[in-house]
């Protein structure tokens, strides 16, 4: 499904196909982890991720 939301982590918009229903990417232009989860609705809601929560993550 094609998306489009809004980044916490700039303030800017990006698009893109989302395959899954949450995702896990990485802004390009602040290099911040995001979480996206599409919602039943078709709505996208994103968060930035901590950083301490990223590395145990990826343990």
């Amino acid at each position: 499904m094609l998306i489009r939301f809004d980044c916490p982590a700039c303030g800017g918009s990006h698009s893109f196909d989302m395959p899954e229903t949450t995702i896990h990417m990485t802004c390009s232009r602040t290099h911040k982890v995001l979480e996206l989860r599409l919602t039943k609705g078709g709505d996208v809601r994103a968060a930035i991720v901590d950083d301490e929560k990223a590395a145990t993550t990826a343990d």
